[in-house]
């Protein structure tokens, strides 16, 4: 039976100059299998199976510049709408300051619907986003780690192994 997961990272700084909701791009694929994603259109993952999804996006905020408090809001797309109550929010109050905030959720997708990954910065100038970090000697910290897990395959049934887990039988309901 084939599992459906992704873990996909961005390797590069995205740091928007408008204040208006970005997608965040990702341009390395660590681990994929029945999750679309291609650098063609590195802002979506495309789901291929239908079912329930666990999503949890990790960017590692930070900025280069300005004084005081400013923040970044992180929130998930479904199809080019927001799913509603996936915002999170980061503020920093230094140039120093460099944070990971963790946004997560768990619903159902069909196949075929696309998810992005959108940012807005509070103020431009100020290099607020998101950046990989590369020190000596370790692994380097992308600017966003994105991880997607199917956990069951679709909304009104299941599907369970059969005949020693060679075969898969669909079970109404849930």
């Amino acid at each position: 039976m084939p599992i459906e997961f992704a873990q996909i990272i961005s390797t590069t700084n995205q740091r928007p100059e408008t204040t208006e909701p970005v997608p965040i791009f990702m341009d390395q694929n660590d681990a994929i299998s029945g999750i679309e994603h291609t650098n063609e259109h590195p802002a979506d993952i495309q789901i291929i199976e239908s079912g329930t999804y666990v999503l949890i996006a990790a960017p590692q905020v930070g900025r280069i510049s300005g004084d005081g408090a400013s923040s970044v809001d992180f929130w998930l797309r479904k199809n080019n709408r927001d799913i509603p109550n996936s915002n999170v929010r980061c503020v920093l109050r230094t140039n120093e300051n460099k944070d990971v905030i963790v946004n997560q959720t768990m619903m159902p997708f069909n196949a075929g619907d696309v998810i992005n990954v959108m940012m807005a910065v509070e103020k431009t100038g100020e290099g607020l986003g998101i950046e990989a970090i590369k020190t000596p000697g370790r692994p380097l910290i992308p600017s966003i780690i994105f991880s997607i897990h199917k956990i069951k395959d679709h909304i009104g049934g299941h599907w369970v192994g059969a005949q020693r887990g060679t075969k898969k039988m669909w079970v109404e309901g849930s």
